[in-house]
């Protein structure tokens, strides 16, 4: 039944109409993805809901009225059926004959529970639930502010990649130009400007390969904000190089100290301590008020005549002796719960070190990665011209111009993915501290 609800919508998106090019940067992408992702909004369902389960444990501890009412239409011959009956009187036997009649009640009903074991426990357990909630809330926040901001940084990687193709192509273009026109000089052969023309054609098919991969980059930013696939986006932010320093032992004292996961870990095993006395009040006493007050007619104009009150009240007092160690199999069974708790939080300490180890040595390897970047780019640009220079005095072939061509655009690619690749690594390094992963706050929501 899922598939069938959501596959209309996916369709929706990839099949409405191109909207025009809005400015966007980082931080209103962000925006944009945590007000509508439905993971967001998942997550916001699940805290109302740990909410409620707070009111619903205070409910045990707070009084049970009810008010009811009855109306009796009814004929009992439990009389006639006394095995005493054939000794009566024929008279009397004769003049005993039951009739119908109605019988109508009004009653106020209350229930109190006076004393139990379970009552605190249970609502400290919501509580920290709720406490759980807004944890899971902010973790789901961060973790999809980190893929929105991956989703626009490959974006402005694919329009870079577009743009450098573009500019490879048009130098490929210039040079077929020249080489034809050496060619018609008779400078150079058949075959320089056959390599030159191949060369442009694959250059173009390379150019149009990158521009797919920018639809599919932009359609992937557009999913995380949760609107069409093929609405047109204009970036606003760049690919730049933000110093980011830090130890690793630092960023470790630091995620432990404010990753929501270590938070919701320390409260799963509270909330299972919590459980294990719920469970074990179940083999101890409970007391209870129980009373009753109301009216019990034949005849409707009766109510509110104090002849016809009923009411009772009494004390419920349960002691549990032996109930087969049901009990004692729940409890063990919650502190289980206790114990797998306690692992899961060392579990996550030795996740978040590996975690932080991984992003400090990314962030490293990407600055090292992007400083041999623009050098071998200084480097390539001018090995080009010079030989394009070459080239124009015939001291050069089509090869070595190919090749200084082919060698300066791999260097600018790999400049631009180290941009990339140090972006993500630094949005990555925020994250695992538990830091805002845009390098500035987002906008104010209205």
């Amino acid at each position: 039944m899922k598939q069938k609800i959501v596959l209309p919508i996916v369709a929706l998106l990839a099949a409405a109409p191109a909207l025009p090019a809005g400015p966007l940067s980082r931080a209103e992408a962000v925006v944009q993805a945590l007000k509508a992702n439905p993971q967001v909004r998942r997550a916001l369902a699940d805290e109302a809901r740990l909410h409620g389960l707070i009111t619903e444990a205070r409910a045990d501890a707070l009084p049970d009225f009810s008010i009811s009412g009855s109306a009796l239409r009814y004929r009992d011959p439990a009389l006639l059926n006394s095995s005493s009956f054939d000794s009566f009187p024929p008279e009397l036997r004769d003049s005993l004959r039951p009739t119908a009649a109605n019988l109508y009640e009004g009653t106020a009903q209350l229930r109190q529970t006076l004393f139990s074991f379970k009552l605190g426990k249970a609502i400290r357990a919501a509580r920290l639930g709720a406490s759980y909630g807004r944890a899971e809330v902010e973790r789901v926040r961060q973790a999809m502010a980190l893929d929105t901001i991956r989703a626009y940084n490959t974006y402005l990687l694919s329009l870079e990649k577009v743009r450098v193709a573009e500019k490879a192509l048009r130098q490929k273009e210039k040079h077929l130009e020249m080489a034809k026109n050496r060619r018609a000089a008779g400078v150079v052969t058949d075959l320089d400007v056959l390599r030159s023309q191949v060369d442009v054609e694959n250059q173009r098919a390379q150019f149009l390969r990158t521009r797919g991969q920018t639809d599919l980059a932009r359609g992937t930013l557009n999913a995380a904000m949760v609107q069409p696939i093929a609405a047109a986006i204009e970036p606003t932010d760049s690919l730049d190089f933000v110093p980011f320093e830090t130890s690793l032992e630092e960023v470790v004292k630091e995620a432990w100290a404010n990753r929501p996961e270590v938070q919701e870990v320390a409260l799963v095993e509270k909330i299972r301590r919590e459980l294990v006395g719920v469970v074990q009040a179940d083999s101890r006493p409970s007391l209870e008020l129980n009373g009753v007050w109301g009216y019990s007619v034949r005849q409707p104009e009766n109510f509110f005549k104090s002849d016809f009150t009923k009411w009772s009240a009494g004390l419920s007092l349960k002691i549990p002796i032996f109930d087969g160690l049901r009990t004692a199999g729940r409890v063990a069974q919650a502190k289980a719960e206790v114990q797998k708790a306690a692992q899961d939080r060392i579990a996550l300490e030795n996740q978040i070190r590996l975690e932080a180890k991984d992003a400090v040595d990314r962030l490293a390897v990407a600055q090292s990665i992007l400083e041999a970047a623009e050098l071998n780019v200084a480097q390539a640009q001018q090995a080009f011209d010079m030989t394009q220079a070459n080239y124009q005095h015939g001291a050069a072939t089509t090869l070595d111009v190919l090749d200084a061509q082919a060698a300066l655009t791999v260097a600018e690619s790999n400049r631009l993915e180290a941009l990339w690749e140090h972006a993500n690594a630094r949005a990555t390094l925020r994250y695992v501290m538990a830091r805002d992963p845009l390098d500035s706050p987002p906008p104010a929501q209205p």
